[in-house]
């Protein structure tokens, strides 16, 4: 799908999954994979030095071994009507026509599958910036974030003050203030949760970015969402699961995630529920309202809901 028009750098594989006839789309299709890239995982960056083809229609083998570039290709002749043949009727001298042949049988009808399944959106690696829904892949994004977000850090003295002495609320009000939703890219909360895939507030994209702090992942803050909220209200081993298994499903789905936010208890209906007796069992537990009311004030829920 990927021969021309689209400039993606950071492709390292590409799968040749039908014959290719044309010198030119393949030389196009390989070169989707020739562009020179920089990854930065981190503080580390990597060049890009290989890509795979993955051919499943020796496509390269052909093109690559078996093809001679210098042979100028055969323009197609133009189509002829074939000429009819001459006859007098079986008079000497003419040629004689014999019984006409039967037409030749119809070729065999070629049948050509058709997928009737569902397509499914399994995830998303595109990240909407700009005005005008300009588009970019993700690594991209989170490239140029890291990069400007370092480069801002030093050239703004109060940054580097607030970033220093880990001020969280300092660091969050200079990023309102000064960097967020400013040209090119448009960077903002939600953007930056969709894109790392972590309902992390604004410090902590920052600490990463300058290399001070690793981000934490989505198991960590649910870990430490449950471990706070449980610490807080002392709760009992089989409320804690309760906690738990509701703070998990809260950041994986985002239908749930408003379910809870409105109050909807259906969202215990889950399976997830079914090991802990189910929406039944749930009436046992008697803080269950403060600790719902605590888990929706919670740092994972607020941050989850910007990217819904």
């Amino acid at each position: 799908m990927l021969s021309t028009g689209y400039n993606c750098r950071d492709a390292l594989n590409i799968g040749l999954l039908r014959p290719i006839f044309s010198p030119t789309e393949y030389i196009q299709i390989k070169g989707r994979g020739t562009r020179l890239y920089t990854f930065k995982i981190g503080n580390t960056e990597y060049e890009k030095k290989n890509f795979f083809l993955l051919d499943f229609c020796a496509v390269a083998e052909y093109f690559e071994e078996k093809y001679d570039y210098a042979i100028p290709l055969k323009l197609p002749r133009e189509k002829t009507e074939p000429k009819p043949t001459p006859t007098n009727g079986g008079k000497p001298g003419g040629v004689r026509q014999g019984p006409e042949a039967p037409p030749p049988p119809p070729p065999p009808t070629r049948e050509i599958p058709v997928w009737e399944g569902i397509d499914t959106l399994v995830s998303r690696e595109v990240v909407v910036v700009g005005p005008n829904g300009e588009k970019v892949d993700v690594m991209t994004f989170r490239g140029s974030f890291e990069r400007e977000m370092k480069e801002f850090a030093e050239s703004d003295a109060e940054m580097k003050s607030a970033i220093a002495d880990e001020d969280d609320d300092a660091v969050e009000t200079i990023m309102n203030e000064r960097f967020y939703h400013k040209p090119e890219m448009f960077y903002s909360p939600d953007k930056l949760i969709r894109s790392y895939g972590v309902p992390a507030p604004t410090p902590a994209f920052v600490y990463n970015a300058v290399g001070k702090r690793p981000l934490p992942t989505k198991d960590d803050i649910v870990s430490d969402t449950v471990d706070s909220i449980a610490a807080r209200f002392n709760l009992r081993y089989r409320e804690q699961k309760w906690l738990d298994a509701t703070t998990q499903l809260l950041a994986d789905d985002p239908t749930a995630l408003n379910k809870f936010v409105a109050g909807d208890m259906t969202l215990f209906t889950s399976s997830q529920f079914n090991q802990l007796g189910g929406v039944s069992a749930l009436s046992q537990f008697e803080a269950r309202e403060e600790v719902f009311e605590a888990l929706r004030q919670s740092i994972l829920v607020r941050q989850s809901l910007l990217a819904v």
